[in-house]
Formats: structure tokens, sequence, C-alpha cells
């Protein structure tokens, strides 16, 4: 059985081959083998290249020291938030060290992480950044000892940064100064490392999230990767209304009302503006020239409008800009939601280039390559791109913008580093392996407990970049690990002749006419189908299934071999049931997005594993732009 619907793949051309897209994965179940080959939910493959080593869930940040010998991911959540060392990094015996250990959150000792990390100079001393405590962090990078905080909050008559939330962040050359962005707060903070203070913030566009400096520490980048600036509802206009909830959608998306807003006597709904203004989806760049006096000097656009026309379909999403590197002549920007990477000329401060990251011509008008890190060779002749949704790192030749390859990782690739020596590429995979099960017979409990979010381990991957020839088989695995090809007219497809069913749009007339769809959240199929004999399914999971035993939570009633679901049983028996489908999701908030045809990018993915963390909490009476999302 496929774990994903097939698809036709066609263009205008009537002589082009008509190919049947399937999950690789066929008929087998979801299994972890960390030594071959792991299925993983979606029905795709997991084959990471070289060695992994293993961290602590979602691991959405990645650094190397100045050294190169010792390794640093920030573990943005669920639990724990933390921070992995790999000292040794490229030896066959590194030394891995958690902060805080064990499998929980030690707010003592890490009350916050996001993505944000940076080693000083001489290699001592770990720049951590901290999320919604509005700090950066430092630690020992020999002892992991925690040497004490650099707070990024600031008031003025202008501005309230009281509350902030601290992410991506870089650090200069001589180590005196950190260059961090503050998501809600819509600012780059510039913090000076001697005295431990904040020295300057700068405001920048909407959910700044990722940030980069030009190798002359002339100007840094900032990428905005958010939409809208979100305001409270109120019950109507004026300095003493109130907060008025309303239960129905406020505006039609792209109307008039949605641009302006609504306000009267009753309601007063800010409106959001234009989607495409240059607050949103853009890169930022600001001038340190002054260092006194640090400005935005440039304001660009990356990837497609939103509207615009991709390949005859309006884009309804934004560029997702969100990672950024820079050579001496180019910034280069990676947009999430359009999987391509923009060039900007530094000289020009304009997109002079757009690379393409399309891993078959096959599947040319899909998306969800989701491109995320990005890392340069000591020589800047090549980029290193971390493609999240098909779990690989794309080999990019910067002289003639061309992809020549890609390599193999572990479950979404987050960030990617490159050694000094330019021969080995440190990659941070956010979910690994997998989390395997989390109940029935061959489950045995760790410390981490049975929730998916702490289980999803991650994993820092290294692997010797590849020369021509194992990349070209590299990239065939790659294809392979995510998609399974066949032609139309294949001979496989002879047994549906007489299928009613249409094998791809257009094929022949569907007699299904309407399809119901009934998502059940937060049940497993062993849950309520685990005792059907004709699934493949755990029995001792089906606690909504038959002869159930339950008590109140007071212990005060007892129900006994209860049938808890017996709508659903009749359904199953009586029509067909699938026993390995699966949504690709850790949690509700990216499952919804599965549930409705939309790949999760990585601003869901990050936010959403920090804010099951509670390392996302809503502040009422916080003053940041950014707090609503």
């Amino acid at each position: 059985m496929l774990l994903l619907s097939a698809f036709s793949c066609q263009n205008d051309s009537k002589d082009e081959a008509l190919w049947i897209i399937s999950a690789p994965a066929g008929n087998k179940y979801t299994t972890i083998d960390k030594s071959g080959e792991t299925v993983i939910p979606n029905g795709r493959l997991i084959t990471p290249a070289g060695r992994s080593i293993i961290t602590a869930p979602h691991p959405y940040g990645l650094t190397l020291s100045p050294s190169g010998n010792i390794a640093v991911t920030a573990n943005s959540g669920t639990s724990p938030l933390s921070i992995t060392i790999v000292r040794n990094i490229l030896s066959e015996h590194p030394e891995v060290q958690q902060i805080p250990p064990g499998p929980y959150t030690d707010k003592g000792v890490l009350a916050s992480v996001f993505m944000g990390l940076a080693i000083s100079p001489d290699n001592q001393i770990i720049y951590v950044a901290g999320g919604q405590e509005n700090k950066i962090f430092l630690f020992d990078a020999n002892s992991g000892e925690k040497k004490g905080a650099i707070d990024c909050s600031f008031i003025s008559e202008n501005s309230d940064y009281t509350h902030g939330y601290i992410g991506d962040l870089k650090l200069s050359k001589d180590g005196k100064t950190i260059y961090a962005v503050d998501q809600i707060g819509f600012r780059m903070v510039m913090v000076d490392t001697e005295t431990k203070t904040l020295r300057h913030s700068v405001p920048v566009g909407r959910y700044p999230f990722g940030i980069c400096l030009s190798p002359d520490e002339k100007r840094v980048y900032v990428a905005n990767v958010g939409m809208f600036e979100y305001s409270l509802i109120k019950d109507g206009p004026g300095d003493g209304s109130k907060i008025k909830p309303i239960d129905y959608p406020a505006f039609a998306y792209g109307s008039k009302e949605m641009i302006g807003g609504i306000e009267n006597d009753t309601i007063s709904i800010p409106g959001l503006g234009d989607p495409n203004a240059i607050e949103a989806f853009s890169v930022f760049a600001i001038s340190l020239e002054d260092p006194a006096n640090p400005e935005v000097v440039a304001r660009i656009k990356t990837g497609h409008l939103v509207g615009a026309l991709v390949e005859g379909i309006p884009a309804v999403g934004g560029s997702s800009p969100n990672s950024m590197v820079a050579t001496d002549k180019y910034v280069f920007v990676s947009n999430g939601t359009n999987d391509n990477i923009s060039v900007i000329s530094i000289e020009q401060d304009t997109v002079v280039r757009t690379i393409y990251l399309k891993p078959d011509d096959r599947i040319r008008q899909f998306r969800g390559v989701i491109p995320f890190g990005l890392a340069l060779s000591p020589d800047q002749k090549r980029l290193y791109v971390a493609e999240s949704g098909i779990n690989a790192v794309a080999v990019i030749s910067i002289p003639d913008f061309r992809v020549m390859g890609r390599i193999p990782t572990g479950w979404f690739p987050s960030k990617v580093e490159v050694s000094q020596d330019g021969k080995k590429l440190i990659i941070a995979n956010a979910k690994g392996y997998g989390s395997g099960p989390n109940g029935g017979e061959a489950f045995e409990m760790g410390p981490e407990g049975s929730y998916i979010g702490s289980l999803m381990k991650g994993t820092v991957q290294v692997v010797e970049i590849p020369g021509d020839k194992q990349l070209t088989e590299m990239t065939e695995q790659v294809i392979s690990n995510n998609f399974k090809f066949t032609a139309a007219d294949d001979p496989v497809f002879k047994y549906r002749e007489n299928n009613p069913l249409p094998l791809f749009p257009g094929e022949k007339e569907s007699p299904i006419k309407h399809i119901v769809f009934i998502s059940k959240e937060n049940r497993t199929y062993d849950e309520v189908f685990g005792q059907i004999e004709k699934g493949e399914g755990d029995p001792t999971l089906a606690r909504y299934g038959k002869r159930a035993s339950f008590t109140n939570s007071k212990k005060t009633d007892t129900v006994s071999n209860a049938t808890v679901m017996p709508n659903h049983l009749a359904l199953a028996r009586q029509f067909a049931i699938s026993d390995n489908f699966y949504v690709d999701s850790d949690v509700s908030a990216d499952g919804h997005r599965w549930l409705v045809n939309t790949y999760p990018n990585e601003w869901c993915e990050t936010s959403t594993a920090a804010s099951y963390g509670g390392n996302r909490n809503y502040r009422e009476n916080s003053n940041a732009p950014g707090v609503f999302a």
C-alpha cells in the first residue's frame, strides 16, 4: 500500500511521459534502522551519509568553533530546552555534553533557547540566544558551566523592548560584538561582549529570523520572515475601548477590509495592510560604517510576491526568507516556501539571480524542498543548502549558480557548517531518525517518558564532502529516498484495467462525486482499530476499541468490557481501512497544516517546537509588535 496519494506529472507537451509518483517506502511500515534504511511517517526513507551523533530534540541552531573542533547545537524544544556541545567533532570518538543534562528543561540553567549560537575567537565562550528570556546566555565551552547572561531589554521614550525573543545571531571576528535578531521586537540588536551590555537596537522588518555579516563586516543583513503585524480587536475606537473577542473571521483574505480594517461604534479591527509591504518577506541591509549609528540602508524583497503568477498559479503565501550567508560579492538568501535561493548583489542592493531547487524535472511544478540553513566553502566557490523538506543538502557551484547535486541527511536538516579545510560538512538534523513508537508491547519507556516531542531526538551528521562521481550517486539516493516514479503505462498497473477509479486525473471519469473527510485529532490507528484482524495493529493499545475498561478521574465509577467507538469499528468492517497511512506531524499545530495539504515550513516547525516546550509563551501585557504570532 502506498503512503502517499499518486499524482500525475505533466505539462503542455503531449509527447512527454506521464508519471505516477508514490512514496518510496511502498508497503513498508515506519521503522528506525540507524545502520540502514529508516522509514519515516510520510513514506520517505532516511539514509544519512557519514556518521550521526544523537542530540536532544529539534536542534534548529548549529555553530562551529573557530578552531573547528567544537560543534554546538541549540535544541529549541520540545524538551529539554538545551544546547549540545560536541567536542572533537571531526574525530572518530567525539565527546558529547548536553546542558542541562537529563530529559527535562532546567530553567535555572537554561530557561529559553532559540537557534542563535556563536563561539568566541579563543574557543572559550559559547553565546546562546535566549529566546523569550530576551537575553543572550554565556557558557564555558570546556566545562559547560554557565557564565552569565546579557540582557537585551531596553526602554526609552519611543521604544519598549521589555519583552523580546532573541533568535539567530552572529559574532564579529574580533569577538567584541554580537549581532542578533529579536523576532517579536522587530529589531536587530548589537551587544558588547566586553561590557556585556546592549549597545544598539535597530528597527527592521516583521519577524526577523535570519542574520549574517558581510565578510568585511561593514554590513549586517537581516531576513524578515513575517507577512503581517497583528493587533488586538477592540469594542470600538478610542483609548477607552476594551478587547473584544469575536467568534467569526474578521474579514476575508485579500479583501479591502483586510487591508484597511473595520471601524465603527461597536468594533475596531485594525487592517493588516499590504501583504507585499517592504517590511514583509524581505532582507534589510544595515550599514556599520559608523559603529555609533548603525542604520538601514537598503530594503530588498526576495522570492515571489504574494499574488504573482508562478507557473500559472497565483502565489498565496510569501517567500519566507529565513537564512543567509555572504561572499565578497553576494548575499545568498534561502526562501523557504518558494524552494529557491535569492542572490543579492552587495554592490547593487538588489536580487540579480534566482537559483531554483528542483530535485527532479518530473516534479518541477511541485513545492516542498524547504531550503533552510546555508553555508559556504572556505574558498567561496560552493554553497551548501539544508533542504529540510527532502532531507538533503544541496551542493551549488557559485561561479555558475548551478545545483551540482545533493547529499542525503537525517530527517529535516536545519543548519549546516563546513570544516575549516573545506573537506567535511557538519549538519544539524532537527528530527534525526524520528521518534519511533511511544507505546505498545515493544516500547520500553525511558526517562524521557512517552511524549513524541521528547522522543524526537535530533542528530549532528558529519560527512565527507563527496567528489563528482560520489555526488552523482548520492543525488540518485536522495531522489529514490523521496520519490518512486512509475510510468503511467507501466505493466505494473495492468491489474487496474477494470478499476472504476482513475489512476490519474483525466484518465477516466470517477464514479466518486463527494468525499467526506473526518479527522479525529490526538488518536492513533492502534488506539481505535488495533484489534481489527484485517489490519496490522497493536491490540494492547486499543483503549478505544472493544472490551475496554476505564474509570473516571475520581475513581468512583468504572465501566467494563465496553465498545468505545462502535461506529468507527462498524465502518472499518463494512468498508476499506488503511493501517499504514500517517499525518507527518509531531503535534496538533503542524498537523493541522498537513490536513489542509500544506507542508509546514521552517517558521512553523521552529516556532511549534518552541511553543510546545514552553519556550514561546504569549505575554498579555507585552508591547512587542510581534507578540501575537
